[in-house]
């Protein structure tokens, strides 16, 4: 039978990181349902925040699709099931629990929710890229109580609604005037989750999305036009963002509750070796770069490093020890993200050389910049894409990265090849030397009237001959 006369079942709890029931080789991850296979890929949304997770099942071989289920009890009502190729289910990056979405293939119009929770979904009208994240927040806040902050309510005491249209949440603000002005947000005496922030209709990028958090303060400048300095107690700790410019949209963390005077954008290092543990100093102490690793498919990943939307320059791009040399935008580019692009990762924590490295700058708008992996483990140059500076996606990146990956597997071929000349060299070298062993004070050459270099084959050469077999 084709894969076409062949069922699976999707089974939406299955993640990339679970242990149980997911493989993982060099095509990267998947997880078996019976006779079937299901390939797992995934990607952050929005990027760089990554404030939802989409998780896409896809059935191997062009099995269809005969059901969906969700820690094996069936979820229901979903059109046309067996018409699409793949299944993803969007979910808050804090909470794995509670689906938000779900997705048939990858077409608009084709996504689904349920309003009570229950297994029963149902197809939803009007969300295509243009809206997805404003009904991701709307399901958010509904699901799992995570609302938005909107900076502007912020002179006087009250409570105003989440943003979202969610129409479930009080958002209570009060208001203090001092040096500078400050307004607190708080879910009226208990914690409260937080999606994303707005200021006048405007998204604020690099300000994390918040689970129980106990409350919100925002400090302002003395004209009240522009929020200065942000913190939020989570845990009994307090965390400090500030933006990077006056009248920008973009905060970055920093140490402390100091007021910011100036400009600032931090100096990061770069380790693509590292999927996790690296930091920036944020003027006191240091500060986690937030680290995203995806399987994008294929057996391919991308590791991105970012402020979560705030802005940031580069001072140094290395390789565990090893300086990655002709790779930087510029020493002055205010850089939004830095990816890295891989084949055959065994372990996040141990990363191998990237064969792709993109840097995505903010100038007056947006554009990215590609780096490919040459001969040597430092040797990096420009790709070239006559003059385009869009971003690689979808088709054009994955033609780009097999293309890289067989230059890479042809390397790896040549090199070896290079090390086993210089072994049969060597061995040569060696089996010319052995000729004119002494033995028993003789020289064992042509001055035995032969004898000897049948003596020597007889005594050496195999053993000679069987290493050059072995190793080559």
């Amino acid at each position: 039978m084709s894969g076409k006369d062949k069922t699976v079942e999707i089974e939406i709890s299955k993640r990339p990181e679970n242990v149980n029931g997911v493989q993982k080789d060099k095509e990267g991850c998947s997880y078996e349902v019976g006779d079937g296979q299901v390939l797992l890929t995934d990607d952050w949304y929005p990027d760089p925040e990554g404030i939802y997770r989409r998780i896409t099942h896809t059935p191997k071989d062009g099995w269809t699709i005969s059901k969906i289920k969700n820690l094996q009890q069936n979820l229901n009502t979903f059109e046309g099931l067996e018409k699409h190729k793949s299944v993803s289910v969007y979910y808050w990056n804090s909470d794995y629990k509670k689906p938000l979405l779900i997705q048939l293939g990858t077409g608009d119009n084709d996504y689904y929710t349920t309003k009570n929770g229950d297994n029963n979904w149902n197809k939803s009208q009007g969300i295509n890229p243009g809206t997805l994240r404003e009904e991701l927040d709307k399901q958010n806040c509904n699901k799992n109580n995570a609302h938005i902050i909107d900076l502007k309510e912020k002179d006087q005491d009250g409570n105003y609604n989440c943003p979202s249209g969610c129409n479930s949440q009080k958002i209570n603000v009060s208001y203090s005037g001092n040096s500078y002005k400050t307004a607190f947000y708080s879910g009226r005496g208990y914690n409260f989750s937080v999606t994303s922030f707005k200021h006048n209709s405007s998204l604020q990028h690099g300000l994390p999305s918040l689970k129980d958090v106990r409350e919100i303060r925002v400090y302002w400048y003395n004209s009240g036009k522009n929020p200065l300095l942000y913190c939020y107690e989570q845990s009994r700790k307090q965390r400090y963002f500030r933006k990077n410019s006056g009248t920008s949209n973009t905060w970055i963390e920093v140490s402390n509750a100091s007021v910011p005077s100036v400009p600032y954008y931090p100096n990061l290092a770069i380790d693509f070796s590292k999927s996790s543990g690296l930091m920036y100093n944020g003027g006191g102490t240091d500060i986690k770069i937030a680290v995203l690793l995806s399987h994008i498919g294929d057996g391919y990943y991308r590791c991105q490093y970012s402020l979560r939307g705030g802005l940031f320059m580069v001072n140094s791009v290395i390789y565990s020890s090893v300086q990655l040399t002709e790779i930087s935008p510029s020493t002055e580019a205010h850089l939004i993200s830095v990816s890295g692009f891989y084949y055959g990762v065994k372990n996040p924590k141990d990363l191998p050389m990237p064969i792709l490295i993109e840097f995505v700058i903010k100038d007056a708008g947006t554009t990215y910049r590609y780096y490919q992996k040459l001969s040597e483990i430092d040797d990096w140059k420009l790709l070239s894409r006559s003059g385009r500076t869009d971003q690689l996606v979808g088709e054009f990146l994955n033609l780009t990265l097999d293309k890289l990956k067989e230059f890479k597997d042809t390397l790896n071929k040549l090199n070896q090849s290079q090390a086993k000349v210089k072994e049969l060299v060597e061995l040569n070298k060696e089996l010319a030397e052995s000729s004119t062993t002494t033995i028993a004070g003789s020289s064992v050459g042509s001055g035995l009237g032969g004898a000897g270099l049948g003596a020597l084959a007889m005594w050496k050469g195999p053993a000679l001959i069987a290493r050059l077999i072995t190793r080559l």
